[in-house]
Formats: C-alpha cells, structure tokens, sequence
C-alpha cells in the first residue's frame, strides 16, 4: 500500500505581504493574517492529523508484540518519505500505543544510492511514551563486523534533522544495532562505500526515547576519510533498563579504524539532558574520534558488578585540539563494588574533561576496597586539564603514567570532598586519592572539604 503527499494543500501558491498584513496597515497584520482572508479559513482550519501524520496501523502494523510488523511499518515510512520538497518531509511516522514486533534489518530506515539527491530533512518518529509505544527488534541476526548489518536504521548520507519521541526500543540479540550513520564528503579517492554517493548525516533529537535490552550498538557514528561527521545528538529525557548491556557501546563514534580519518573529528557535538542511564555491563559513551560533549543532571547508575565504563575516551595520534571537550555537570553516578567499572576512562591526550557538581559514591560509601572510577593514561606525556569542582568523589583517581613524563595537562581538584581518603596525592599503591604511576606532578588542590591544600 502506498501514498503519495503532494505537501499542504498552500504549497507552491504565492502570498503577498498584503495578504499576511505586512504592508502599509501594519497595525492591522494579526486582524489580517486570522480574520480578513475568509477563503482559506477552511484551509487554516484543517486540524485532521492524517494531513501530517503517517499511522503505522493505517498500513498494516498490528502491535499485538506477536504479528512481524516489519513490513507495515517499512511502508508507513515509506509513504512519509513520498512527496519529499527539496527532501523536506511534510509527515511524522506515528506509532500508537502497542507492541511492534520487528525482524527485518533496516526497517525504520534504508540507504539510499542517490547521495545528496535523497537527503531527507525533519522526519519524525513519534510515539505515545516509554513502555506504551514499544518496538521490538526481534532477530536472530549473528555477530556482523560490517557496522552496515544487523541495524534498524541505516542511514548512509541521508538524514538531516531527525527526530525521535516518546517510544521504547526493545533488543535481546547482542548482535542488533539501533542506527548506524555514515558521512563522506567528497567521493574523490576511494571511498569505503562509493555506491551510496555523498552527504552527511546531520542533527539528531531522542526526547523520551528508552533503550532496554542487549545490543552490539545503539547509535554508531562513521565516516570516510573525507567526512566531516556533522553529528549533533541531542539526547533529552532518554533512559536504559537495568539489563540493558553492550557489545560494543550504547554510542561509539568512529566505529570503523579512525587512523588517517583526522577529519572525521570535526563538529562532533552532543548535548544530554536529564537522562537516566543504567548499565549493565559494556561501554555506554566511546568517543573514537573525540567531540564537544555536553551532560546536564540525571542518574546514571551501574547495576551488578560487571565490567562497564560510562565515557570512553581513546587516544587517537592524529587527534585536534579543539575537537576533545567533556563537560559533566550535576551527575549522579552510581558505581558499584568493582574494580572492572569506572565513570571515565581517558586517554586523551589534549582538551578539556571536566566534572562540575557531580558525585559518585551512592553505591560505594561502605566499600572496604579502594576501586579506581576515574582513570587517565597520560598517552605521549600528555592528559587533557582535568578539572573536578563541587564534587563528592569515591574510590581513588589514577594517572597511569609517571607525573614527571607529562608535559601538558593538570589535575585540578576545587571545593571537593573525597569520601575514602583525605590524602590528596600519592603513587600506586598508596592510600592517598590521587594517584599516579609514580612521581607525582601536575596537579593542585584548593578549598577541600577536608584535604590540605596541594599542588606539584
């Protein structure tokens, strides 16, 4: 079944400034855009949802969790996507309340070979809330080092402000992925993927959106080697469930070997707000090729005693300055009792980390054993400025280098407490909270709850 959208029914038609009040009676333009045009007020009128909104059950989806909606949903997005304007789309894919069951790779989204020429901008995939519009992704799919198999979406060169809302994404194969986006700027030289043309993947909003389950990848981000990876992520009100675990990561961007890919560092931002993420096992946050991360408020909290980390920050030799930034600010974390967890494990080796009114000892306040939640390499004589302010911190810290090879970057602590330790530095082994390989250096301490002023 198809439809085709020709767009609302004013598209295309011409309209002066006359007619929206914008000329010389300016004073009369509100009188004139809702009450002087009697003609289109039927048209102005039309609130029916059908004129903008794509049901996925007018197609043949059946949300009983049990029917393989797979294909009814394929063609309601299919049919959103029809009658495109300069590839802005004119409907949402709307999903009522109901348990969609899914078992075809690329249902939600499929790549195109036309690059450019079938960019699609503004669509939307709108349910009716977490756990009331749910959507299984039932495969029996097996492990696929290809980051373009085993995804609901595959979006190569294709979508540019995308929206998701209000639903739950459900997976029990560790071999699914939710979304994979590949950018490439120019098809000059050999790219990976020639046949899908050019263009980037752009702009991205999950608004109350939960994952649940186990994936390989939730979100991959990628490109060539001439990929600018325009990768605005904005992530509001989202969660996880307290079995979801990863393979991979619940976002890793760079998914294919960065090496030689330095441009694929550029505008690589993304924003969190208000989201509860738990983490049963895996990496959440893996940021192959650096990026501007942004987090505000939540609880983020580790369940079992699995291995997890929630950022991931490899050191890659050909990374840029300016694309290594990590600012957390109002966090709880919640690590547990081990020492294969951490909240962060740098390698940076450039940028900025820093952690603003943050805690991490909700779940480790009566630990005996001192575990490591923060840890930083110092790759090549170098840390990014670490800054802590305002935080109550457990555990102990660890630079896993000599502090005397560094040359660039500090640990800076301000206005903290440490809950295991008042003895601010010290090398391993010790029991002091800041340690290092050996010899310490490059750090300060300033205004603590109840540890001496520092700095070396």
């Amino acid at each position: 079944m198809t439809e085709t959208n020709t767009g609302p029914a004013d598209a295309g038609r011409t309209f002066s400034r006359r007619a929206f009040g914008l000329g010389a009676a300016g004073g009369a333009g509100t009188f004139a855009l809702f009450g002087a045009n009697p003609a289109h007020a039927e048209e102005a009128a039309n609130t029916d949802p059908a004129e903008y909104s794509v049901d996925v059950k007018a197609y043949g989806a059946v949300g009983d969790g049990v029917t393989d909606d797979s294909d009814a949903v394929r063609a309601a997005v299919a049919a959103a996507l029809t009658g495109r304007r300069g590839g802005i789309v004119g409907k949402e894919v709307f999903f009522p309340p109901g348990d969609y069951r899914i078992t075809k790779a690329d249902t939600l989204m499929w790549s195109p070979t036309t690059g450019n020429a079938d960019q699609v901008f503004g669509l939307r995939y709108r349910g009716c809330g977490p756990r009331v519009t749910n959507i299984k992704f039932d495969t029996a799919f097996s492990a696929n080092a290809d980051p373009t198999k085993n995804n609901l979406i595959t979006a190569a060169v294709r979508l540019r402000y995308t929206y998701f809302e209000g639903m739950s994404f459900t997976s029990t194969n560790p071999a699914n992925n939710f979304a994979y986006y590949w950018s490439v700027d120019s098809l000059a030289g050999t790219p990976a993927h020639p046949e899908y043309g050019y263009g980037q993947n752009q702009y991205f909003v999950y608004r109350d959106i939960e994952w649940k389950g186990s994936w390989n990848r939730v979100i991959g981000v990628d490109g060539d080697a001439e990929a600018n990876n325009n990768s605005e992520h904005h992530f509001v009100l989202c969660s996880t469930d307290t079995v979801s675990k990863y393979t991979d990561a619940f976002l890793t961007c760079g998914v294919s070997d960065p090496a030689g890919r330095k441009q694929q560092d550029q505008f690589l931002n993304y924003y969190v707000q208000s989201c509860n993420f738990a983490l049963a096992g895996g990496d959440f946050f893996k940021f192959n090729r650096g990026g501007s991360i942004n987090v505000y408020g939540g609880s983020w909290s580790m369940v079992g005693t699995a291995a997890a980390r929630y950022f991931v920050l490899p050191y890659t030799a050909d990374g840029d300055t300016t694309a290594a930034r990590l600012n957390v600010n109002g966090v709880r974390f919640e690590p547990k009792k081990s020492a294969d967890q951490r909240v962060i494990d740098c390698g940076w080796n450039r940028g900025t980390v820093t952690f603003t009114s943050c805690s991490d000892i909700a779940a480790i306040q009566e630990a005996s054993a001192f575990h490591n939640f923060h840890r930083y390499s110092g790759e090549g004589g170098r840390i990014p400025i670490v800054r802590y302010q305002d935080c109550v911190l457990g555990g102990y810290h660890l630079v896993n280098a000599a502090g005397t090879s560094l040359q660039n970057g500090k640990m800076i602590y301000e206005g903290s407490r440490f809950h295991h330790s008042n003895t601010a530095v010290g090398t391993a082994g010790s029991t002091a909270f800041l340690r290092y390989a050996s010899a310490p250096a490059r750090y300060a301490f300033r205004d603590g709850w109840n540890t001496a002023d520092a700095a070396g």
